[in-house]
C-alpha cells in the first residue's frame, strides 16, 4: 500500500517537473549566438604573438574588456558616458535641416532600430532621422560620439491599429551600417519573457517632470518594477486601450515612488543586465503608453518584446 503510494507520488512529481519545463520559454539559440557576437566584435581583443625562434607557433591571446560601466541602479538620474551605446533618439528632418526629436529607440543589429509604432503617427511629422551615440544633446563637450543616420524605411507591426495601443512595436531601418564601438553598439533581445523579472531600466530623453514641463536633454536612466498584472485594475478601457491591459503582449511596470517615463521616452527601451557579460544589455519592452505620468503605483504599459521575437527576425533578415 504505501509503495504504492509512494509510486504515485513520485509520478506526480515527475509531471510536474515536466510542466515546469514545459512553461519555460527556450533560449532562442540565433539570439543568444548573435549576442555574444556583438559583445565580441566590441569588447574583445585578439593580439597574436610568437617565441623568436624559428617555426615557433603563434599563440593568439584575447582581452576581454566587458565590464560594467555602472553600478546597479537604485533611483534614477543621468546616464553616464558609454553606459547605454544601444539608446537611440529618433525624429523628423524637414526641408531646411531643422530637426525634431520626439521619440527613443534601441539599436538591435548594424541597420535596425526598435521602437513603437505609435512614433510614426507624431504630428511633427514621419521618422526620417536617428541619432545615435549621443548623451548630452546641444553641447560637444560631454563624453560621447552622436552620429545621425537616415531613415530607409520603416516597418509597423501588421496588428498595429492606431489609435489603439495594441502590437505598439516597430523596426526602423537605417539607409547605412553602424560602425561598433564603445559608444554605438547593440542591444540584445530577450532570452526570456521578463515574466519573472523584478525590475528594469528605462531610459529616455523624455520630460522629466510633467508639471512644470520641463525640457531634457540629456540622456536619463530610471529603475522601475515589474507590476505584474496590476495593470487590468489601472487601466481603464478606452480608444488607445479598447479591450484593457493584455498581459501576453505588453509589460506593465511602474514605481512606488516618483519615478517613470514620460512623455518623450515613447520608443525607447526598458532593459535588463545580461547575466553573463555585465557591458550588455536585454531591450526587454518598448515604452508604450502611461496612464498617470509620474504618479506613484500606477504603472504604466510597455511592449513585450519577446512576444514578438519571430516578427523581429523577420525584419532583421529583410534586405
Amino acid at each position: 500500500m504505501s509503495s504504492a503510494i509512494f509510486g504515485k507520488v513520485v509520478q506526480l512529481e515527475a509531471a510536474l517537473l515536466l510542466l515546469f519545463v514545459a512553461s519555460v520559454p527556450a533560449q532562442d539559440a540565433d539570439i543568444v549566438r548573435t549576442c555574444t557576437a556583438y559583445k565580441r566584435s566590441v569588447w574583445e581583443e585578439t593580439s597574436e604573438f610568437s617565441f623568436l625562434i624559428e617555426d615557433a607557433p603563434i599563440i593568439y591571446k584575447t582581452l576581454d574588456k566587458c565590464t560594467s560601466y555602472a553600478p546597479l541602479i537604485i533611483g534614477g538620474g543621468p546616464a553616464l558616458p558609454k553606459e547605454f551605446p544601444h539608446a537611440v533618439r529618433l525624429g523628423h528632418q524637414d526641408n531646411n535641416g531643422e530637426v525634431d526629436w520626439f521619440c527613443g529607440g534601441t539599436l538591435i543589429s548594424d541597420r535596425h532600430v526598435l521602437t513603437a509604432a505609435h512614433c510614426h503617427y507624431s504630428p511633427q511629422g514621419s521618422v526620417n532621422i536617428a541619432r545615435l551615440g549621443d548623451l548630452e544633446f546641444d553641447t560637444s563637450s560631454d563624453d560621447a560620439d552622436p552620429e545621425d543616420f537616415v531613415v530607409k524605411n520603416f516597418t509597423p507591426h501588421p496588428g498595429y491599429s492606431y489609435p489603439a495601443i495594441y502590437n505598439d512595436i516597430s523596426v526602423v531601418r537605417l539607409s547605412r551600417p553602424v560602425t561598433f564601438n564603445e559608444y554605438k553598439h547593440p542591444a540584445c533581445l530577450p532570452f526570456d519573457d521578463g515574466r519573472a523579472v523584478s525590475s528594469f531600466i528605462a531610459i529616455g530623453w523624455g520630460q522629466l517632470e510633467i508639471v512644470p514641463r520641463t525640457e531634457n536633454k540629456k540622456l536619463q536612466k530610471v529603475k522601475l518594477y515589474n507590476y505584474g498584472t496590476r495593470c487590468r485594475m489601472t487601466a481603464e478601457k478606452n480608444e488607445e486601450l479598447p479591450e484593457g491591459y493584455n498581459a501576453t503582449t505588453q509589460l506593465c511596470i511602474g514605481s512606488n515612488d516618483h519615478k517613470d517615463t514620460c512623455n518623450g521616452d515613447s520608443g525607447g527601451p526598458v532593459l535588463i543586465y545580461h547575466k553573463k557579460h555585465p557591458c550588455m544589455y536585454h531591450v526587454m519592452g518598448i515604452t508604450s503608453i502611461g496612464v498617470a505620468c509620474d504618479t506613484p503605483d500606477i504603472p504604466a504599459m510597455y511592449t513585450r518584446v519577446h512576444f514578438y521575437l519571430d516578427w523581429i527576425k523577420q525584419q532583421l533578415a529583410r534586405n
